[in-house]
């Protein structure tokens, strides 16, 4: 099961490179500030009844989609095609890195004992070992569906206990 876990870590790695390699770094910075931004501005909103959480969410990300186009356009302007597909490929890749070792990896192996353990060096635990050493936010970071998962089962051995 690890060597799966490795082999899909790496394909899916190579797979986000080549999708940010043909979007460019302006498009996937942009896309990634937008999403960002505007969960923060929504969330920072004061008057969030209603429908006003998602209109200033629609308004912001449209606004910063706005700036991301105008600076792709520079970007096209002044022929630095190559080094913004890099820099995409290389800015898809970092993120979902981050992502799958922190969110898809946990979630697909919950509960089948794959990752735990084990003295064998994989490339997943090398790097989330690495990860959540330099990182501290992430160390603590449990997936709300893993957190809900996880209390449920103890919920029901306890009941178990308590019988």
């Amino acid at each position: 099961m690890p060597l799966l876990i490795d082999v899909f870590l790496i394909v899916s790695i190579l797979l986000i490179a080549y999708l940010g390699w043909s979007a460019g770094f302006t498009r996937s910075f942009f896309a990634v500030l937008t999403g960002f931004l505007s969960i923060l501005a929504a969330s920072k909103y004061p008057y969030q009844e209603g429908i006003n959480f998602y209109l200033i969410f629609v308004i912001t990300a449209l606004a910063i989609m706005f700036a991301g186009g105008f600076i792709l356009r520079l970007v096209n302007f002044f022929y630095m095609n190559t080094v913004d597909k890099a820099g995409g490929a290389v800015l898809s890749a970092l993120v979902w890195i981050v992502v799958s070792v922190n969110v898809v990896v946990p979630t697909l192996t919950h509960g089948t004992h794959a990752l735990d353990g084990s003295a064998q060096k994989t490339i997943y635990k090398t790097i989330s070992n690495k990860m959540h050493s330099h990182i501290s936010i992430f160390k603590d970071y449990v997936p709300p569906a893993l957190e809900r998962k996880v209390l449920e089962r103890q919920r029901i051995n306890d009941e178990k206990q308590e019988k």
